[in-house]
């Protein structure tokens, strides 16, 4: 349960935009400001790399055994234990006591550098390396017995993990979410391969997170009459983002407790935005890009000299969504619960009444998690404009994907005559944009 000093409006009322959602919850913010000092410590994600050793207190060098350490205190622990080493203190076990960096230019005590590991939370089985002394699995199990008592402890009914705790939850859980379906983007589907199923058949079929578990593809190469070879195109990967943001939706619990119809109507809304937000990301995080780019290098969105005036204004439309990007200088944390935001709309149009708390309540979670991240990052100052940034992306999302459907519809009625030819893509794609 998410604290209730963090207040969201209520979003059965059209929420559908950052101008209605953000004023209530920035609103609240003074009733907030006393509780901040609680929430000092910085989000834990393992999609960043982070700041601070939590044994020694200097420079992280990433995660090593479950903890954020450096690479002096995890060799230092790796060692121990498979040496199955114990240390004595002759200062009564106070020498990494207080808050400021150890000083490396004496030596640290092994004794205390050791507990500090285990109280760390330091993982003693996540060690890859074979312990080949019997004092080593002595002592290995004698730190995962004295762990394992202490996280039942902490998990009684009585205890409540704290606040901070239930944001990283959500916060890894949604990164886990995001790297399983980036390779079915990715990878995209095989050259000259088309995937020929439905919307509904996609949506109510088994997950599937990589292109060759897509059954019955397609072949129906396109020739360059100049090579001989298959044309690469990148239509491929435009289908297989949409592919991703629907297996993305069904990854969500709350999507198994709604009715078929909603559940429907809700990814279907929801799609056209999320992979927006997919290909955006990915052109600025992996290809380190000011354009919108695919995985194979090519260019996303229609070419101008075959669309004309139509397809030019398409493409900056298309473009708006990462400028967006670039702009607010997006990370992995913030995308994802974004994303989670955008898919969690309880005020798309045509879903039933009963579906709409259900929905609602979900949403709820990752607006107050996106918030209280803001303000754990970017400090009580500057949090609440942050937050405030990255709402507005929404209203970008909403018209990108009006212009899309747009430019769908008047491709098809007054440029392409052959419309076979437009409806390569997929029939997936065609069905999104006419909804």
């Amino acid at each position: 349960m998410l604290p209730d000093f963090i207040t969201v409006p209520s979003t059965s009322e059209k929420c559908l935009s950052s101008e209605v959602l953000l004023p209530d919850v920035v609103g609240d913010y003074e009733d907030l400001k006393p509780n901040i000092s609680k929430l000092q410590k910085p989000v834990m994600n393992r999609g960043t790399c982070p700041s601070v050793c939590k044994v020694c207190r200097h420079p992280a060098t990433g995660y090593h055994y479950d903890v954020p350490s450096c690479n002096g205190c995890k060799t230092f622990f790796r060692r121990s234990i498979l040496d199955g080493r114990k240390y004595s203190c002759l200062k009564m076990k106070k020498c990494l006591s207080g808050d400021e960096p150890v000083d490396l230019t004496r030596r640290m005590c092994r004794s205390c550098r050791f507990e500090k590991c285990v109280e760390a939370g330091m993982n003693p089985s996540a060690i890859q390396a074979e312990v080949k002394t019997t004092d080593g699995e002595m002592l290995k199990k004698e730190i995962m017995l004295k762990q394992r008592s202490s996280t039942e402890t902490l998990c009684t009914p009585q205890i409540l993990s704290s606040f901070e705790d239930k944001v990283n939850e959500i916060i890894d859980k949604l990164t886990r979410m995001e790297l399983k379906i980036e390779p079915l983007y990715t990878e995209g589907l095989p050259p000259g391969y088309k995937d020929i199923r439905k919307f509904e058949e996609i949506l109510d079929g088994p997950m599937i997170l990589r292109y060759d578990e897509i059954p019955n593809l397609e072949y129906c190469p396109v020739i360059d009459e100049s090579t001989g070879q298959i044309k690469a195109s990148g239509a491929c990967y435009v289908h297989c983002c949409y592919l991703a943001s629907i297996e993305y939706s069904k990854m969500f619990d709350f999507i198994q407790k709604i009715d078929v119809a909603s559940k429907l109507i809700l990814v279907k809304h929801a799609t056209v935005m999320c992979a927006d937000m997919m290909t955006a990301f990915f052109s600025y995080s992996h290809m380190k890009s000011d354009r919108l780019i695919h995985p194979n290098g090519m260019r996303s969105g229609p070419p101008r000299p075959r669309y004309g005036e139509v397809g030019a204004k398409h493409q900056m439309s298309m473009q708006r969504t990462l400028v967006t990007v670039l702009r607010n200088e997006l990370n992995r944390v913030e995308y994802v619960l974004l994303k989670a935001i955008v898919l969690c709309n309880p005020a798309v149009p045509g879903l039933c009444d009963a579906v709409q708390p259900v929905i609602e309540k979900e949403r709820e979670q990752y607006v107050r998690t996106l918030l209280t991240y803001c303000l754990l990052h970017y400090g009580s100052v500057h949090g609440p404009s942050r937050f405030s940034a990255l709402l507005a992306i929404m209203s970008v999302l909403e018209n990108q994907q009006k212009n899309a459907k747009d430019f769908h519809l008047l491709a098809k009625a007054t440029i392409l005559k052959n419309l076979e030819k437009y409806t390569r893509i997929s029939k997936l794609y065609e069905q999104i944009m006419e909804s």
